[in-house]
């Protein structure tokens, strides 16, 4: 060990690490690969050789794919080592961790997959839409009044419209990750470029464009600040920023026991951990910019939400324009006294040069975001039908639904099924089979919705899958050998008024495919899972 080592180690008072670094460099590594991130960055700040140790491409390597499924992650491309892209995408990570995302937006609602493209190093969301190849019915053996309306499903994403799109190349610069702080503090500045107006009056006030740091407040934390994603169009913008986890007492206060609940998001229908404020809380009221709303360090910020904010620009010609890149602080900003103020990007300012205009922020929307517990939609040998839906809702089109079946109060046992007399062995399996699979309750919720019902409301539900719940087993086609048990049905006027749940029948053809029977309007309608992991792998 070095002079200049030792003296750090005594120091910081470490002499359990002096030790540490004299142990084998694979024993070293196999240690600090059990570490969070957070971890690594502290022990690489204790010394050289550790800080050395604690950059390992590997490490950083694994603590990456980490965070995304479905694919393997074999270069850190754009960026210079696998340290350098988690720090490009840090706090961003838990977006293709979780892969599915609702939204609030309307009663209609959005479903978007997250994933991580590993050719352009940026992680990216487009929305999850269906249509029904399929226009045909046909008449019900069991009841010639009933039409079957067939269900071909096309789920596909909509790759013409980006939700979200992450450059790696964005925040690289920005992120204090190796400095001495210990926050891992990436700061945004705001970015104030004037531009002379040939034509407006103010010309010759602005001759060239002020350094930030001569008119910039303070900087604020990046947890509390919006980040600029790549233009939809040229005159569409976005930007996504956190949102801060409510606690029970902040819940229990704003909640609602009807529609729209206080403005929560994820709903009550929807089991989750971690609840927001939502998006319909109106931007007028100033909820999403207020400070108390955002979260003010890592342990507030909620990786299970996050909003997006759209907005179209339009230019008026022969006036000065005001360019500011991602304003976190509004208040700071009117303060400035400026005549207008407008998101945008460089090359949006660089193409503005020789038809300089004032871009006025038009059809402003919010979408508040949420993601769903990998337990609630993965399917068990015991839950089987647990998942991501897409069910056939007539003229509303396809609609996206989770499927849950709520764990039991105690464990099941299966061994305490025993053969009855005169039961022969297939008997007795497939007996056992049926008690074991169905049983307990079913409930399916919307994750897109409809003007009737909307999103993040109960669909269909069973109150119990087994005998108590049995209707019959079908002996008509084409759902012949199909268990069919009691649920009740969602439905509502327009705007979701006068809503109630009606009798009707839910049809089990499979572990993939599902049928409900709306008796009181005299159709059978079909659901088909959906295997999300067929998503994530860029094309």
């Amino acid at each position: 060990m070095s002079h200049l080592e030792h003296d750090a180690a005594v120091v910081m008072g470490a002499e359990e690490l002096s030790r540490l670094e004299l142990l084998p460099p694979e024993l070293v590594y196999s240690i600090l690969s059990h570490l969070s991130p957070f971890d690594l960055v502290a022990v690489s700040a204790t010394s050289r050789t550790l800080y050395t140790r604690a950059s390992a491409d590997h490490l950083w390597q694994a603590l990456i794919q980490e965070n995304v499924p479905g694919i393997q992650v074999r270069t850190p491309a754009p960026c210079r080592s696998f340290k350098a892209l988690y720090r490009a995408h840090d706090p961003y990570w838990y977006l293709p961790k979780y892969k599915i995302w609702f939204a609030d937006v309307n009663l209609t609602g959005r479903l978007i997959i997250v994933r991580y493209d590993p050719r352009r190093g940026c992680i990216e969301g487009y929305q999850l839409v269906a249509a029904n190849r399929s226009r045909t019915f046909q008449p019900w053996e069991a009841n010639r009044n009933v039409s079957i309306h067939h269900f071909d499903p096309v789920v596909q994403l909509h790759m013409d419209k980006t939700v979200i799109q992450l450059d790696a190349v964005d925040s690289a610069d920005s992120l204090a990750f190796d400095s001495d702080s210990p926050a891992w503090a990436r700061f945004n500045t705001i970015n104030l470029r004037l531009v002379r107006s040939r034509t407006s009056s103010m010309e010759g006030n602005f001759s060239r464009s002020p350094s930030p740091a001569s008119v910039a407040p303070p900087k604020p934390s990046r947890l509390l600040s919006e980040r600029q994603m790549q233009n939809y169009t040229d005159s569409m913008y976005a930007t996504i920023f956190h949102t801060r986890v409510l606690s029970s007492d902040e819940i229990s206060f704003c909640a609602s026991p009807k529609f729209p609940y206080g403005f929560i998001w994820p709903p009550p229908a929807i089991p989750s951990g971690h609840r927001v404020f939502g998006t319909a809380a109106k931007l007028s009221s100033g909820r999403h910019f207020k400070p108390e709303t955002r979260p003010s360090s890592r342990s507030d910020l909620s990786d299970k939400a996050f909003v997006i904010k759209t907005w179209l620009a339009t230019r008026i010609p022969g006036r000065a324009v005001y360019n500011m890149s991602v304003i976190a602080d509004p208040l700071a900003v009117s303060m400035m006294n400026l005549p207008l103020a407008v998101r945008g990007d460089d090359a949006v300012d660089d193409a503005l040069d020789d038809d300089v205009s004032i871009r006025m922020q038009i059809g402003q929307e919010l979408a508040t975001y949420a993601t769903l517990d990998p337990k609630l939609y993965t399917p068990t040998k015991e839950k089987p039908f647990r998942g991501i839906w897409v069910g056939d809702y007539s003229g509303h089109g396809c609609e996206f639904l989770l499927v849950t079946q709520p764990d039991d109060e105690t464990p099941f046992d299966a061994e305490s099924i025993q053969p009855r007399e005169e039961e022969s062995p297939d008997e007795f399996e497939k007996r056992k089979h049926d008690e074991t699979v169905y049983r307990g309750p079913l409930e399916a919720v919307k994750l897109t919705g409809d003007p009737n019902v909307p999103r993040g409301e109960v669909t269909f539900r069973a109150a119990d899958l087994g005998e108590r719940g049995l209707i019959n087993i079908c002996q008509y086609e084409p759902f012949e050998g199909v268990r069919i048990v009691k649920s009740q049905g969602h439905v509502g006027s327009t705007g979701f008024v006068n809503d109630s749940f009606i009798e009707s029948q839910l049809l089990l053809i499979s572990h993939d495919r599902l049928a409900q029977y709306w008796s009181e309007f005299g159709h059978v309608s079909f659901l088909q899972r959906v295997d999300i992991d067929g998503f994530l792998a860029p094309a």
